[in-house]
């Protein structure tokens, strides 16, 4: 917890316009990141419900936001509820 209080307070104080940078530059390195990756990711159902409990909460601006898998998919997701018993690969559509 003590890593994550400096990012914390660096939201804490910004502006808008500073978040919207904030939030470019995560979404960039996370992309850069999954391309590094040498296999699909896949998600577990805690996962899964972890990303679906945080995206009902951002709303509609999660279609700006998301890069793990699709807006759709994850509409879906939501969809379905969270009682899927097997883990999703990423790469399904």
């Amino acid at each position: 917890m003590r890593l994550l209080q400096p990012l914390f307070a660096l939201f804490a104080s910004a502006t808008d316009r500073e978040l919207t940078r904030v939030v470019e530059y995560l979404k960039a390195e996370n992309r850069i990141l999954r391309d590094q990756l040498p296999a699909p990711i896949t998600l577990t159902n805690r996962e899964r419900s972890r990303l679906i409990k945080l995206g009902k909460r951002v709303g509609s601006a999660l279609k700006d936001l998301i890069t793990i898998v699709s807006y759709r998919r994850f509409t879906r997701w939501v969809a379905a509820g969270d009682g899927n018993p097997t883990p999703l690969s990423l790469n399904q559509a």
